[in-house]
């Protein structure tokens, strides 16, 4: 599937979201996301269950996987720390009289009482079970052809409910402008971290530079970053962005409280990339403060648009 095509879909999907003013547009924008997931998913189980040499190299996966998430991790704290050291103009602590005040559908409101969102973690369990379960019956090639190729439409409506539900979030603008827009360089610094820290870390273990940086441009976000890479990089390289973009979230939650404590507030936004619009916000809420919450939400948000973006452009390189 062309990158073009991959795009193209995501701009219309914001198109709609900018525009629409259909009734809870953020719910059907989540409902679209949550079923091409479960579809990819699926797709993904049926592959990699079928692929006698990923998983005998399951453990040499996982190695590449882990070096790569220490690397992102690494390089965004690092570059974040660099910005918040030598400019002035990141400054959240103005930013919120009313931070408690904002509400947006993704956010802790929906997950579990620790943070943790149960249920796109049960989609990913249920659907890659499901998939090795059809890998395991021996399905014929024909079948599994079938499956790989609804998987290409399930990707584009998945860009698609991205779209809209970046272009239906409106606040996000007036939030960016209310604080300044020098918080902005939050994510810039986190992404350029990101990609370069996973890129050098890569080339340590043999990695190609096109794809450390693609697997280090999911920013966090698995569940993305794994199907697209899987479906545009193989089923390889597929794995290895899943896994390592997995480890992101898991490892944030291990190191955040030593880098906040360490390096300061703003660099505790840092680790969790993309996911520190959800997954790890109420964590960051905690040990950095509430003045933290809303440059958090927009570092998530617009890493969320970077990678859906990033990765497959990376990719077609």
């Amino acid at each position: 599937m062309s990158i073009e095509l991959l795009l193209a879909a995501l701009l219309l999907g914001s198109l709609v979201g900018y525009y629409a003013s259909l009734h809870r547009l953020g719910e059907i924008g989540d409902g679209i996301i949550f079923a091409g997931l479960a579809v990819l998913l699926v797709s993904i189980g049926t592959q990699l269950g079928g692929d006698d040499r990923i998983l005998r190299d399951l453990n040499t996966i996982g190695g590449s996987a882990l070096v790569l998430c220490l690397g992102s991790i690494v390089g965004s704290v690092v570059c974040v720390y660099l910005l918040i050291t030598a400019t002035s103009i990141v400054d959240p602590v103005a930013a919120s009289a009313d931070e408690n005040a904002i509400t947006r559908p993704d956010t802790p409101s929906e997950l579990g009482a620790d943070g943790f969102d149960w249920k796109i973690t049960g989609l990913i369990f249920v659907s890659l079970t499901l998939g090795f379960g059809l890998s395991a019956v021996g399905l014929p090639e024909h079948v599994v052809t079938r499956v790989v190729s609804i998987s290409d439409y399930a990707l584009l409506a998945l860009l698609f409910g991205v779209g809209v539900t970046v272009g239906g979030d409106t606040e996000a603008v007036s939030h960016i402008v209310r604080i300044g827009w020098g918080v902005l360089l939050i994510p810039l610094a986190v992404a350029v971290g990101s990609i370069l820290g996973g890129v050098l870390l890569g080339t340590v273990i043999g990695m190609p530079v096109t794809h450390a940086a693609a697997v280090a441009a999911g920013f966090g976000w698995y569940s993305y970053a794994g199907v697209v890479v899987f479906d545009l990089g193989g089923v390889e390289l597929g794995t290895i962005a899943f896994l390592a973009n997995l480890f992101r979230e898991i490892v944030t939650f291990l190191v955040l409280p030593a880098v906040a404590k360490y390096f300061g507030g703003t660099t505790s936004i840092a680790p969790g990339g993309a996911t520190t619009m959800d997954v790890t916000l109420p964590l960051i809420q905690r040990v950095s403060g509430e003045r933290f919450v809303i440059p958090a939400l927009i570092n998530g948000l617009v890493l969320s648009v970077a990678a859906t973006v990033l990765v497959p452009t990376i990719l077609g390189i």
